[in-house]
């Protein structure tokens, strides 16, 4: 897999060309003259889907964390680092070894992840999201979707019992409403861009007083989305 990816995005705009990139549809015309348009999605690995490829190396923890990793902020590339984090813990823990850094990359993990869901998350740059305070104390783990009960007996062990248990959206409820009305703004602004380039594609109607003097004129080769449509 080549290419930016979500944790390399560092602002608003960069996080939206990626998603846009992504979930855009993109039109085709194969040799028999039909259309097709879909999205791109998440990038392949070595030209395979990316859960496909996983299968082959999850029981390796270290591959299937960088895997899922390039493909964050995908519901199951969260859920994939979550278990690899897991797997490399209960080594740790049966070899008698230090693991603390590992229970906290899976907090962190876990806290991030409760920001918002996807749909809103991919347009909100991972830089930001990697420097808010998330620590255990503030935000605990009992309401953070991925972490389950063996993760927060881990934790209670080695860090003790939270001030609280709470989630990123709401202790950044302020951040996250601006982010609301930012996604708001662009869906208005790109589904305008949609519409502009649906109508240039099908051509500007002709004035009503033209149509009764003028000839009528070459026909035009139908565009992408008039061919999409059958217009």
């Amino acid at each position: 897999m080549s290419g930016r990816r979500w944790v390399d995005t560092k602002t608003d705009e960069e996080a939206c060309a990626l998603d846009r990139g992504m979930w855009d549809f993109v039109g085709r015309e194969e040799p028999e003259g039909t259309v097709i348009a879909q999205a791109p999605g998440p990038a392949p690995e070595n030209g395979e889907f990316w859960s496909h490829a996983l299968d082959r190396i999850k029981d390796d923890p270290d591959q299937r964390y960088a895997m899922a990793r390039r493909h964050l902020p995908l519901p199951a590339a969260w859920r994939e680092m979550v278990v690899a984090l897991r797997m490399k813990i209960r080594k740790a823990r049966k070899e008698k070894a230090g693991y603390e850094d590992l229970l906290r990359e899976l907090h962190h993990l876990a806290a991030m992840s409760s920001y918002a869901g996807y749909g809103i998350i991919q347009r909100v740059p991972y830089a930001r999201l990697a420097v808010i305070d998330l620590s255990y104390d503030r935000i605990g783990f009992e309401r953070l979707d991925l972490l389950g009960a063996t993760d927060g007996k881990w934790m209670r062990e080695l860090w003790g019992e939270p001030s609280d248990h709470s989630t990123a959206a709401e202790l950044y409820e302020d951040m996250l409403k601006a982010d609301l009305e930012r996604l708001d703004a662009d869906k208005k602004r790109e589904d305008a861009e949609r519409m502009d380039r649906l109508f240039a594609d099908w051509g500007e109607p002709p004035e009503p007083h033209a149509a009764k003097a003028e000839p009528s004129p070459t026909p035009r080769r139908k565009g992408f989305f008039a061919r999409l449509f059958g217009n």
